[in-house]
């Protein structure tokens, strides 16, 4: 069974990478996960046009030895989870209360033996090459932006050209920082794979468990909260990977009271500009 038990979460975060019959029943596991409760493996399969065979696969890719144990997880997650909403209906406090869940999920959601590894990867890299595309893009210039504030050099590339060049001149030693929401995106695929070649470590923050380039990235660090072609860059998408950012620098600190100086030398800089 999942470590955390929040076998709803885990399954919305590795849909994207499913095959279609997995995905199928992912789906209608998510849309109703009381009934699915109160049904039999053969009943499932049957309600989803799949095969049993496929959902023994989907409850193995959730950590869970059969489809007995697979609804005892879901039992609780159901009984567990059951989402707050805003009692006005306003939408606003409807945007505040995603956003807020997509905070927890993330906290819930992020492996801190990875987190551990990232930080020191970051620490110890001889240099730091971030590479992201449109949405994904703005993780990447906060990223860089906390990286500067504790003066820990780092280069970002958001035009993959560009970062092909770049990762055609690395080696062992340097880390590069790769940010894909969905984990497939073609051209920073190719990118990984030329930094790869050159041995460079790859550090992937995604909001997808599984997907083709999380298969390539030495570490990979997950914000809940999936993003689609319609829904990319949004606040509740936004926030878990701006936690996966700043949960990264708190372990970069952690190894060098350096960066809380340097923290500090890089504020003070900036204090004239103020008014």
């Amino acid at each position: 069974m999942t470590d955390n038990g929040n076998i709803l979460l885990h399954l919305k975060q590795g849909l994207p990478g499913y095959s279609p019959a997995l995905q199928k029943l992912g789906d209608f596991i998510l849309t109703e996960p009381q009934r699915v409760l109160y049904l039999t493996i053969t009943e499932l399969a049957k309600e989803t046009d799949t095969s049993e065979a496929s959902v023994t696969r989907l409850c193995r890719n959730l950590s869970c030895k059969g489809y007995t144990e697979f609804k005892m997880a879901l039992a609780l997650d159901v009984q567990q989870s059951q989402p707050t909403l805003a009692a006005t209906g306003d939408p606003v406090d409807a945007l505040v209360e995603e956003s807020v869940q997509a905070l927890r999920d993330t906290g819930k959601f992020i492996d801190r033996e990875v987190l551990q590894q990232a930080g020191a990867a970051v620490h110890q890299a001889r240099s730091i090459q971030i590479y992201g595309v449109a949405a994904s893009a703005i993780t990447g210039e906060y990223l860089h932006y906390r990286l500067l504030r504790l003066g820990k050099p780092a280069q970002l590339f958001g035009d993959m050209h560009r970062a092909a060049m770049n990762a055609s001149t690395l080696s062992e030693g340097d880390l590069v920082i790769a940010i894909s929401a969905s984990g497939s995106t073609k051209d920073l695929m190719h990118v990984v794979n030329v930094a790869k070649k050159r041995k460079a470590q790859v550090l992937m923050l995604s909001n997808t468990l599984r997907s083709p380039m999380g298969n390539l990235a030495d570490m990979l660090l997950v914000a809940a909260r999936p993003e689609g072609p319609l829904n990319a860059g949004t606040l509740s998408g936004k926030v878990g990977a701006m936690l996966l950012v700043e949960a990264l620098m708190g372990e970069l600190m952690a190894h060098d009271a350096h960066y809380a100086t340097a923290s500090q030398q890089t504020a003070s800089a900036t204090l004239p500009m103020l008014i």
